[in-house]
C-alpha cells in the first residue's frame, strides 16, 4: 500500500499541469523563473539543473543503493520505464522549446530549439525521488525528497531549457515509472557478492555513459567538479563494502 501521499502528490501534480496548459500562465510561470536564473550564480544554477543529469544522477543513486541494496531491481526497472517513455513522448509532441520561440531569454549552457516537452532531467530526479518517497515512513525524508526534485525542475526553466508544462509533466512521467517499477518489482535480498557485483556493472555503465559524451565545452568546471567528486565517493562507498564484505568471509573462513 502506497497510502495517501503519492496520490496527493499525484493529484497536485496534475493540477499544476493543467494550470500550466494556458498559454499566458505557462509564459508567465517561465519568464519569472526564468528571470530567477539570471539572479543567480550561473555555475549553481547549472550544478543543480545538473542533479538531474543521467551520469550525475546515477552516480548518486548508485551511492544511495549501497545503502539501500533492496531497491537496486526496483531502481533499475524505473530507469527503464523513463528510458523508453520519455524519448518517446518527446518525439510525439516534438514541442519547441523557449530558445526557439522567445527572443530575449536566459540561457545557461547548451541552447537546444526541439523536443521540449517532458522534460527528461526532471522526469529522472523525481523517477529516483519518489521511489524512495514510496518506501519511506518518513514525513521529512518525503518532503525534503520532493522539494529537492522540483528546484531541480525549476533549474531546467532557469537555464532556459524547458517551459514550466514540460517540467510539470517530466515530474509525472517520473513519478508513473517509480510506481511502475514499484508494482512490477519487488523489494530483492541480494547476496554480498551478487551486490558487488551488481555495484561495479553499474558504476562502469555509468562511467562509460559520462566519457561517451566527451568534453563540454560550455560545462562549469564547479559543476565538472562536483560531477568527479560524485564518482569518487560512489567508489569510495564500494570499496569499503568490499572491505567489510571480504574481512567478514576471512573470518567465517
Amino acid at each position: 500500500m502506497t497510502g495517501y501521499g503519492f496520490q496527493f502528490l499525484l493529484l497536485a501534480l496534475f493540477v499544476v499541469h493543467v494550470l500550466t496548459l494556458n498559454d499566458a500562465t505557462n509564459l508567465s510561470l517561465f519568464q519569472s523563473i526564468n528571470a530567477m536564473g539570471a539572479r543567480l550564480p550561473a555555475w549553481l544554477v547549472s550544478a543543480i539543473t545538473d542533479l538531474g543529469n543521467g551520469t550525475t544522477l546515477g552516480v548518486i543513486v548508485l551511492c544511495y543503493l549501497v545503502k539501500r541494496p533492496e531497491l537496486t531491481l526496483r531502481v533499475v526497472v524505473a530507469a527503464i520505464l523513463s528510458l523508453l517513455m520519455v524519448p518517446l513522448i518527446k518525439d510525439y509532441f516534438a514541442a519547441p522549446r523557449p530558445a526557439a520561440i522567445l527572443e530575449y531569454l536566459n540561457i545557461i549552457g547548451e541552447t537546444r530549439h526541439t523536443n521540449s516537452f517532458p522534460s527528461g532531467h526532471t522526469a529522472t530526479d523525481f523517477l529516483f525521488a519518489v521511489t524512495i518517497f514510496l518506501v519511506s515512513k518518513c514525513n521529512k525524508v518525503k518532503l525534503g525528497l520532493i522539494a529537492v526534485a522540483a528546484i531541480v525542475g525549476a533549474s531546467r526553466i532557469m537555464v532556459g531549457a524547458h517551459w514550466p508544462a514540460d517540467v510539470v509533466m517530466g515530474a509525472i512521467v517520473g513519478a508513473l515509472c517509480a510506481y511502475g517499477a514499484l508494482l512490477l518489482a519487488p523489494l530483492v535480498k541480494l547476496t554480498d557478492t551478487l551486490r558487488l557485483r551488481s555495484y561495479l556493472v553499474l558504476l562502469v555503465v555509468i562511467l562509460l555513459c559520462e566519457l561517451d559524451k566527451g568534453y563540454d565545452a560550455d560545462a562549469f568546471w564547479q559543476v565538472i567538479m562536483l560531477r568527479w567528486i560524485w564518482f569518487s565517493v560512489c567508489a569510495g562507498l564500494i570499496w569499503q563494502f568490499w572491505k567489510r564484505t571480504h574481512r567478514a568471509a576471512k573470518l567465517e573462513g
